[in-house]
């Protein structure tokens, strides 16, 4: 019994000592293509999670047949292309951080679902390929896919402080449940 008086105690004491970090250690992490562009634009999306957008070149004309591309995290959440006005739209998107990549730019735009937009959000989306500034020092995508997962969750505060606890409990468990055994 005491071994699970002990159990719910540390587990107690693990969930007061969470509410005192810091709230970024919750936060997901910033994909690569966010941590390089300058600038994130805020997005409404309508009803449906449809977001409507236009590309325009640097002289400010429509381009028409470019393919977009949205991406999340990596992953392509849809493709389309522009129309004869350079305009584009693409339903099902969720809110969150998302990539569009179009003729060799990608631009980072925070969605947001139906009604939950900030007043300063815009309600579609103008790209203009090129026209942001570029940042230094950039690092690029990680050369081994594998040890940048593993440098991620090992510097993720919350895996970290599972593993020192699960170093800290399993013994104090294996220690009190020998001393159950060899009292009985």
């Amino acid at each position: 019994m005491s071994t699970f008086r002990w159990l719910r105690q540390s587990l107690a004491w693990l969930a007061v000592c969470g509410t005192g970090l810091p709230i970024s250690c919750g936060a997901a992490p910033l994909s690569a293509a966010t941590s390089r562009a300058g600038q994130m634009h805020d997005v409404a999306l309508s009803q449906g999670g449809l977001l409507v957008g236009q590309l325009l070149d640097d002289k400010m004309t429509p381009m028409a047949g470019t393919e977009v591309t949205i991406q999340c995290d990596g992953h392509t959440m849809a493709r389309t292309k522009t129309d004869q006005s350079g305009v584009f739209a693409v339903a099902g998107l969720r809110g969150g951080v998302h990539q569009v990549v179009a003729s060799e730019s990608i631009e980072n735009c925070r969605l947001w679902a139906p009604g939950t937009a900030p007043p300063s959000a815009s309600e579609n989306l103008r790209l203009v390929p090129g026209q942001h500034t570029v940042v230094r020092g950039q690092w690029g995508a990680p050369a081994n896919p594998f040890l940048h997962q593993a440098k991620t969750l090992a510097t993720n505060p919350w895996v970290v402080g599972g593993v020192v606890a699960a170093a800290v409990a399993v013994p104090v468990i294996i220690h009190n449940t020998k001393d159950d055994d060899n009292g009985s």
